[in-house]
């Protein structure tokens, strides 16, 4: 598929894809509530945690080799196949080192939710991410964004039908049985999407997978890998450490407010999500100069469109969180509206990161979030103290700035690439989208 087909058709997926996260989200916030939502908060934050320690970012890796190399699919499925094992088997034994340590598990777990099956959640959703990840890898590889797609749609719809089907059910539950619910409920829809994936795989890959030991075979991978692995892990306090510092200081219930913010602003994430995706296979596969041209137009059309949704939701924010979660979430309004500019700019970042790897330069990716990681955690231990979730809202957007910022340095003064154009839409850019579409080809 083309680029410019294959933006077209993700772009056109993303709204129901988006649409059904939302009702998800908003009908399992209403079932939780404030108290229950900070809980699922914190579970599900460990599992993204652990996910991204194991991953090695192999799946990035998949991606780079095969669009670069796409005649050396054997060894590169291989190194993911034998990282995936070694996964497994290493997962239960850091849960069960995590769980022994009541200091350190009391931060990272309810204190209510202690019972192994919540850790057994964890294990089970952290091998599922992983193993859909790679697959998925491979499939950008191959360039089939029609089946990513459908499978992006496909697990937003199971997550919406199963939380909805929870949500016309709440009698006949306690209050304490909805969050394991929501927990298993998940679970099954990971589980489920996880078989589709495996039947995928078998249809339109067709490597056999085989265990690779041989260091000199799994280090080219690797070590391409592990820089940016690096670069995640540290990405990962930018996104993550003021959800332990909010329940440190001020509790469960002001968590729920803040999840509710985070939530819904990150839903904005769904605009560049489809660009990076797309662009990437043909961006590691071809020269710069090939590219750049459509590359800034791609990222003009992806800032427009995430500053002015940015700008819609901060004005409809007072009357759309208490409709859609209730009263009890109007709190979330204020750190709504100060996240969204982070929002905006870590759309912006999470794009143009590919060119600095493109380039060959991504130990400039770890220096920015290296930078900005410094940048939460100082911000988010002064200011949640005292403005609580407000102080966090405010460190996560001056963080993601720092992240643009560097990457436009790096982009301007090592790549030599003019960076003013990179941001506001020109009316030649929505020729991006439309030429060599189908309804044009049909004239």
């Amino acid at each position: 598929m083309s680029l410019k087909r294959g933006l077209f058709y993700t772009l056109l997926t993303q709204a129901p894809t988006l649409v059904l996260y939302f009702v998800a989200s908003t009908v399992m916030t209403r079932m939780l509530g404030d108290v229950g939502r900070g809980e699922y908060t914190l579970i599900t934050n460990l599992g993204t945690l652990l996910a991204m320690l194991m991953s090695l970012n192999i799946g990035f890796g998949v991606t780079y080799f095969i669009s670069r190399q796409p005649d050396d699919r054997s060894r590169i499925i291989g190194t993911a196949t034998t990282a995936l094992l070694l996964n497994a088997l290493l997962a239960p034994f850091l849960l069960w080192v995590a769980a022994g340590i009541p200091s350190f598990s009391r931060i990272i777990m309810p204190d209510t939710r202690a019972h192994w099956l919540y850790w057994g959640f964890v294990y089970a959703n952290v091998m599922l991410s992983l193993l859909n990840t790679t697959i998925s890898s491979i499939l950008l590889g191959y360039k089939r964004f029609n089946i990513l797609n459908w499978m992006s749609m496909l697990n937003a719809g199971l997550s919406a039908i199963g939380m909805f089907a929870l949500f016309v059910l709440p009698d006949m539950m306690v209050p304490a049985d909805r969050l394991p619910a929501v927990l298993i409920v998940s679970t099954i829809s990971v589980a489920l999407v996880s078989v589709v994936w495996c039947v995928l795989y078998l249809v339109h890959v067709r490597v056999r997978p085989r265990l690779i030991l041989a260091w000199s075979v799994l280090k080219p991978m690797i070590v391409f890998s592990l820089i940016g692995h690096v670069s995640n892990l540290i990405n990962l306090i930018n996104y993550r450490f003021d959800v332990w510092v909010v329940d440190q200081h001020r509790g469960a219930a002001e968590l729920g407010l803040y999840a509710v913010a985070v939530g819904v602003a990150q839903l904005l994430f769904n605009i560049p999500e489809p660009f990076s995706r797309v662009v990437q296979p043909y961006l590691f596969g071809h020269s710069r100069e090939e590219m750049l041209p459509r590359f800034k137009a791609i990222a003009r059309i992806n800032f427009t469109v995430l500053l002015i949704l940015a700008l819609l939701l901060a004005f409809l924010a007072p009357w759309l969180i208490p409709l859609l979660f209730g009263d009890t979430f109007a709190p979330s309004v204020t750190p709504l509206r100060l996240l969204l500019p982070g929002i905006v700019l870590s759309g912006a970042a999470k794009l143009l990161a590919q060119l600095v790897i493109q380039a060959g330069f991504q130990h400039f990716n770890l220096l920015a979030t290296t930078c900005a990681a410094i940048v939460t955690i100082t911000l988010d231990l002064i200011l949640i103290p005292i403005w609580g979730i407000a102080g966090a809202a405010i460190a996560t957007t001056t963080s993601y700035a720092v992240v643009l910022l560097v990457i436009l340095a790096t982009l301007r003064w090592r790549s030599h690439i003019n960076v003013h154009d990179l941001f506001l839409l020109r009316s030649t850019d929505l020729d991006v989208l439309t030429r060599n579409l189908p309804w044009r080809e049909r004239r």
